[in-house]
């Protein structure tokens, strides 16, 4: 049984009585098991006769006649096919038809089945293809499920080609002289299939068994359901007004989050207007040192800053305040100009910064601040993981799903993602990696940022990447971007598909 069914089925069981649930999955179980022992039983009876009717066929085209001078009659083979042939079927056959499901027509079958084997190889002369009957005729028997029926097959097939061997080597192998030995190669590969057979019909048990437990987890727990109706009602209801509570809560702390962003940015702006003029009056006063100290205030002063209109930013999305203020502008124009102003940023790392543009690219209705702020975002991003290395933006119009798009691809060679980091990289706070937030800095908004923005404008990200070999992350834009009619809160659960 595996772990979590077992854990289910002691869950159940402890709850509702200590057998109910293992004693019905006991009756399910050996129910399903009758029922396929029964079951190919029936198959085997027609298989049976089918056989028999095969043996004499065999006889009948192999050799229909024998000669003595210049009288023929039937050959002997003939007889034997059709005497044999019926004493090896028709038991079996009638056992799988008035007793199926005992264990004594399983067993009678599998040796009644190996021996019609050998009795096809007798007719045939000994004959490779004929010798493939033995191999069908153990898979077959393991659609009983039931390995111990293998082994008296096994058996009956080594010691025929044993005997036969000795004393009938034409029969058997299709010569007149064999090694001794021979069988015992046969027998081998019989053995090496019987191995895997055998793994199978486990398998095919446990299978059955697992089945046989979630049907009686089910049952038991549609009988719960039943009888605690009125206390899954109130439950509900119980868990409707926490979820209400928890809405409230979380609108409550977006709002409160929005308003002491707001308030905090004010004095950090003064902190950054006051840092600067005293830098510049330490620089006209020689004091290189007291303007190394007022650029490092600045530097954190605006990273305080940049972390603050982030979170500023997503309470307002979580709050269903974000507005969208939708513009026409020259995309290529406002690619340029982006270029311009972060091409430094980019350049920092001894990177290489190119733009390609393919045509047709015109102009687009969107929220002009906040398309630049997602190029922005994804092009710091790729600079801060990017060392002696290139990073391209390919603008492009695309046609996806019928509607017109501007497709925005910043496509790096930096250190790129594993699949498990790409999956919680658009979360807020989320790093690709605990070390790289430690050795590259920053705070994990703006992917959240990219992900929300590109919602809120109906829009997707996507990245392609893999660990050490760079990523691509494309952005398809509507060219004309619709205000829905609601604001809803966007989460996401994972990267973008």
């Amino acid at each position: 049984m595996v772990p979590e069914l077992a854990g289910v089925s002691a869950a159940y069981s402890g709850a509702s009585g200590p057998e109910s649930v293992d004693s019905r999955a006991d009756a399910v179980f050996h129910a399903h098991q009758q029922g396929l022992y029964e079951r190919t039983d029936r198959m085997f009876a027609y298989l049976m006769g089918a056989q028999w009717l095969a043996a004499i066929l065999f006889a009948l085209v192999v050799s229909p006649r024998s000669w003595a001078g210049a009288d023929s009659q039937i050959h002997v083979h003939v007889w034997a096919a059709v005497i044999l042939g019926g004493l090896v079927s028709l038991f079996p056959a009638a056992l799988a038809l008035l007793r199926p499901g005992a264990t004594f027509t399983r067993y009678t079958i599998a040796v009644a089945q190996m021996l019609m084997g050998a009795l096809l190889i007798h007719l045939t002369g000994g004959r490779i293809e004929t010798h493939f009957h033995v191999f069908g005729s153990l898979a077959i028997l393991a659609f009983y499920r039931d390995w111990r029926v293998l082994i008296p097959a096994t058996i009956v097939v080594a010691g025929d080609h044993l005997l036969r061997g000795l004393f009938w080597p034409e029969s058997v192998y299709g010569v007149a002289v064999a090694s001794e030995w021979r069988w015992l190669e046969h027998a081998a590969w019989v053995v090496f299939e019987d191995i895997f057979l055998v793994i199978a019909c486990v398998r095919g048990t446990q299978e059955l068994k697992e089945i046989a437990i979630r049907t009686a987890v089910l049952e038991q727990a549609n009988r719960d359901s039943a009888r605690n109706t009125i206390e899954q009602g109130e439950l509900i209801s119980r868990l409707r007004l926490t979820q209400q509570q928890v809405e409230a809560a979380t609108r409550a702390k977006s709002e409160f989050v929005a308003n002491m962003s707001h308030e905090l940015r004010t004095p950090l702006n003064a902190i950054i207007l006051y840092s600067e003029l005293l830098q510049e009056g330490a620089v006209d006063d020689s004091r290189s040192e007291d303007a190394a100290d007022l650029g490092k205030i600045q530097l954190a002063s605006k990273h305080l800053l940049g972390l603050i209109n982030g979170i500023l930013d997503l309470s307002k999305i979580e709050a269903g305040k974000m507005e969208l203020h939708l513009e026409t502008f020259d995309v290529r124009a406002m690619t340029d100009e982006l270029i311009n102003t972060i091409g430094a940023v980019v350049r920092n790392n001894n990177n290489r910064l190119s733009v390609t543009y393919e045509s047709d690219l015109q102009t687009m209705h969107a929220d002009l601040t906040k398309t630049r702020q997602i190029l922005f975002n994804l092009l710091s991003n790729a600079a801060k993981f990017t060392t002696n290395g290139a990073v391209t933006v390919h603008v492009a119009r695309r046609t996806v799903g019928g509607r017109e798009c501007i497709e925005f691809a910043v496509i790096d060679d930096g250190i790129g993602l594993a699949e498990e980091q790409q999956r919680r990289l658009f979360r807020p706070f989320a790093q690709g990696d605990t070390s790289i937030s430690r050795k590259y800095g920053g705070t994990g908004l703006g992917l959240a940022l990219v992900w929300r923005f590109c919602q809120l404008m109906g829009g997707e990200v996507t990245i392609q990447s893999a660990l050490g070999q760079g990523a691509t992350f494309t952005v398809r834009l509507p060219v004309t971007v619709v205000i829905p009619a609601d604001n809803p809160t966007l989460v996401p659960t994972g990267a973008a598909a």
